[in-house]
């Protein structure tokens, strides 16, 4: 089937958990996803794998998975002092290591937490950016309204300036037509 409710074998459904999670890919996690499963060794449905690749492991979860070493000490007495010695020193040599991985752990765990930082930095820009975009609108279809306001305003005072003028020409013609009937008038009862 295809679509949402697709089904892939367990090795896409992994590179699925790996491409989603990244760097925070816990195989450990994926392993317990995996002996947890209801229906063992078949295809991964969308469905039942939802919820995990939503949920992305958190810098205290990858630490909590790593690997622990268990420090076998066997002491062979008849051996001797060179025997116990060797032993140590393999200890402390397997202590480096540990604190030199555990170090590498923690620089990985703050790059992420100064990636996580910087993500969240840039998400408050851009959605600061959003809101002044928002804001900007919201002002420029002020300025519009008004200038649309002033327009109608000003065409309204044309319109009122441009009748007075037509009244008072008309004021005026029918004045002059009656001054020219009255002069009219006058010429014709000889005055």
């Amino acid at each position: 089937s295809s679509g949402i409710n697709a089904e892939w074998p367990l090795r896409p459904g992994k590179l699925l958990f790996t491409a989603t999670h990244e760097h925070n890919f816990s195989l450990v996690k994926y392993d317990q996803w995996l002996k947890n499963r209801r229906v063992k060794g078949t295809g991964v449905p969308f469905n039942e794998i939802d919820v995990l690749l939503c949920n992305k492991p958190t810098p205290d979860e990858i630490i909590a998975t790593l690997p622990t070493i268990p420090r076998e000490r066997t002491v062979i007495e008849p051996l001797g002092r060179s025997a116990t010695t060797m032993i140590t020193d393999r200890t402390k040599s397997h202590d480096r290591k540990k604190k030199v991985e555990k170090l590498g752990y923690l620089k990985k765990l703050q790059e992420l937490k100064n990636k996580r930082s910087q993500n969240i930095k840039r998400r408050k820009s851009i959605e600061d950016g959003y809101k002044k975009s928002e804001e900007e609108k919201k002002l420029e279809e002020e300025e519009r309204k008004r200038r649309e306001e002033e327009e109608e305003r000003r065409r309204l005072e044309e319109e009122k300036r441009r009748e007075e003028e037509r009244a008072r020409l008309e004021l005026l013609q029918k004045e002059a037509a009656e001054k020219q009937r009255l002069k009219d008038l006058e010429v014709e009862a000889g005055w």
